[in-house]
């Protein structure tokens, strides 16, 4: 879905196309039709409200007020639409959102679809992002300390230069992730997915490795130390593969 016919145009930005998404859902859960952000039916939700005589008036005005911003700004959009950015967006379609620098600690963004979007330099620390798709997204220099990304898509992300310290990425898919010069010292790595990822210079000191495929990895120059479930077998692996063991 890119719009919902008749209440905006076509070709507004990603910021605002989530924004809008997200406001319309949140309306029409308070008309009594049940609207999961992520769903892309709310054009059929929308007819339903128009036949039940719902009066579109207050959200056609807050509606206008996105589109007429003179910003790009999520956060500046999220609050010209009466939305929370650190709890409405939980389950939201993001799609490409330009999110670069933004303060987004703490946020509650369980399930949403971040695919391609730009949370370079992103203050994502402490945030809920469980089950959340990034694949693709860019996170270089992203701050994500204590960020709870347990089973997040992250199918190619960049994640350069990140700092991932204390997250936890339990059954997350990094799978040709780029993790060069990244910070995951602390965190949660049991059952991730590494295959072909690319983990240059990244700092795993204290991480939970238990059951990590690295299959394919690029573990050069990649510093270790008391790291928690690896093998014997596994750890001479990877530092025939170029990781230093720090003792």
């Amino acid at each position: 879905m890119t719009r919902v016919e008749g209440l905006w145009p076509h070709n507004v930005s990603p910021n605002r196309l989530a924004v809008l998404e997200c406001k319309l859902a949140i309306w029409l859960r308070s008309q009594g039709l049940k609207s999961e952000i992520k769903v892309d039916n709310l054009s059929v939700l929308t007819q339903q409200a128009a036949a039940a005589g719902c009066d579109f008036s207050q959200l056609q005005k807050e509606i206008q007020t996105v589109i007429e911003a003179e910003t790009d700004n999520f956060l500046e959009l999220a609050n010209f639409a009466g939305l929370n950015p650190l709890e409405d967006f939980a389950g939201a379609r993001l799609l490409g959102a330009n999110l670069t620098g933004l303060d987004l600690s703490g946020a509650e963004l369980k399930g949403a679809y971040l695919r391609g979007s730009d949370l370079s330099d992103a203050d994502l620390s402490n945030a809920d992002l469980r089950e959340v798709n990034l694949s693709g997204a860019d996170l270089s220099g992203a701050l994500l300390s204590d960020a709870n990304l347990t089973q997040a898509d992250l199918h190619r992300a960049s994640l350069a230069l990140a700092n991932l310290s204390g997250a936890n990425l339990t059954e997350a898919n990094l799978t040709e992730a780029n993790l060069s010069n990244c910070n995951l010292s602390d965190a949660n790595l049991s059952n991730a997915i590494l295959k072909n990822a690319n983990l240059t210079q990244a700092g795993l000191a204290l991480t939970n490795l238990t059951d990590a495929d690295f299959t394919g990895a690029n573990v050069k120059q990649a510093r270790m130390w008391h790291d928690a479930g690896l093998s014997e077998q596994v750890k001479q692996d990877l530092i025939k593969l170029g990781a230093i063991f720090e003792e």
